[in-house]
């Protein structure tokens, strides 16, 4: 009889050991809650906010029982705490991911690939425009889903360049030579560029400047790190002559490389600049700040074409930055609850609002209107369709390189490096 009962007494412990994980796991209780924790940079203020958290407040409405745990920190925060956190075995199950951490982060394991979603949900993977997926796909595999794009542009004024006796934006880069000598000569800032952060001069001019020269071919040889290709040869080089080449006539303000972005724009919209290179970030600061009369006036082109040049001439950077990565260490029993969490949050519905807001979207959006206002937004939807994009470097290349190619632009404008000294520079971080 003793032994029955115990029997009977590890059959009940069992059981309720089994119950305990059946109901913990995925950090639910007794009524099957789950708790997601995650990391993003959709503080207050920013273009892409409302829609982020109007989107998150309709997921969780249609889902009772989930729970997000959210931390939001700065954009420019983000990837040195994933990057803490990664090593350490502790990321949230979902966090923003820059293009340029996935190498790392897959070769790690820290994150998972997500075609498993993607593919279940044909409607869904169809609707993200073409190449967005290309900064986080590693090995055949997605690793994060894309929420935006960003494209650069150079902002031009042309009142300015029309009382300068320029009639129209130079379509190659002797011809941008010559206006910004004429420009200079006039007493006027020809290009205002702001690069404190460093940033800005390798994304927004060199990433298309590059190209221009060196064509896509080149490119995918660099980030394939297979040795066909070298920051040292002649075609790149010439790319970082050709900048050298503006910085000697004085194109750009003698502050480059204290002011920022926002100041850049508030000089070019003071009207003491007849250019910015600036990128598609930028439009809702000049459609909230422009003046009125300003507004018609801004016109928008891409960076001239280049002589002997093998890329697409009329091509302008583009791509989706970041992404909605997973953890790796994600419990399984949130996998599913997970893939509905990023389809609510990267789906054409959500596109249009995002698009309504003036941002461009990852995906091909549902029908949106754009708000009157958003003069420059408009005119920036028109510029970017049907025109081939081309990848931001910091979007998919190494920090080391990255680092080394940023500090050496900004020596560059101040005259401290050569063209040559630069690119070794660069090989050198890209070796590393």
């Amino acid at each position: 009889m003793k032994l029955v009962k115990r029997l009977m007494a590890c059959v009940l412990m069992g059981l309720a050991a089994v119950l305990a994980f059946a109901g913990g796991s995925s950090q639910a209780g007794s009524a099957g809650k789950i708790t997601i924790t995650m990391l993003d940079s959709f503080v207050p203020g920013e273009s892409l906010t409302p829609a982020v958290d109007a989107a998150l407040k309709k997921f969780l409405a249609e889902n009772p029982n989930v729970t997000i745990d959210r931390e939001v920190i700065a954009n420019a925060d983000v990837p040195t705490k994933t990057q803490t956190l990664g090593p350490a075995g502790e990321l949230p199950d979902i966090f923003t991911l820059k293009g340029q951490q996935t190498e790392v982060f897959v070769q790690n394991g820290w994150i998972i690939p997500l075609d498993e979603y993607l593919n279940a949900n044909p409607a869904w993977k169809n609707s993200f425009k073409d190449g967005v997926f290309s900064n986080f796909t590693q090995n055949g595999n997605i690793y994060a889903i894309p929420y935006q794009v960003t494209n650069t542009c150079v902002y031009y004024n042309e009142k300015i360049f029309k009382e300068a006796g320029i009639n129209e934006f130079p379509a190659t880069w002797a011809e941008l030579v010559e206006v910004c000598k004429t420009l200079k000569a006039k007493g006027i800032t020809p290009i205002a560029f702001g690069n404190v952060g460093k940033w800005p001069a390798e994304s927004a001019i060199m990433s298309t400047l590059g190209n221009r020269f060196t064509g896509n071919e080149w490119y995918q040889n660099i980030r394939e790190r297979n040795g066909k290709a070298k920051w040292t040869d002649p075609e790149f080089v010439n790319s970082l002559r050709a900048l050298k080449e503006l910085v000697d006539i004085g194109t750009f303000n003698s502050d480059i490389n204290s002011i920022t972005d926002a100041q850049m724009r508030q000089m070019f919209m003071n009207g003491r600049a007849a250019m910015a290179i600036d990128g598609s970030w930028a439009l809702g600061d000049f459609d909230a700040n422009a003046p009125a009369d300003l507004l018609p006036s801004i016109k928008l082109a891409a960076l001239p074409s280049v002589s002997g040049g093998k890329g697409q001439q009329n091509a302008i950077t583009g791509g989706a930055g970041w992404g909605y990565a997973v953890s790796a260490k994600i419990d399984p029993a949130k996998r599913e609850i997970i893939g509905k969490f990023l389809e609510s949050m990267t789906n054409s519905a959500f596109g249009a609002a995002q698009a309504a807001t003036g941002s461009l979207t990852a995906v091909k959006p549902n029908n949106f209107t754009l708000p009157a206002k958003l003069v420059l937004t408009a005119k920036f939807d028109d510029f970017q369709k049907n025109r081939p994009f081309i990848p931001v470097y910091d979007h998919q290349l190494s920090s080391a390189t990255m680092e080394a190619m940023q500090t050496g632009l900004q020596n560059l404008f101040i005259g401290q490096v050569t063209p040559e000294e630069l690119a070794a520079l660069i090989q050198a971080g890209y070796s590393r």
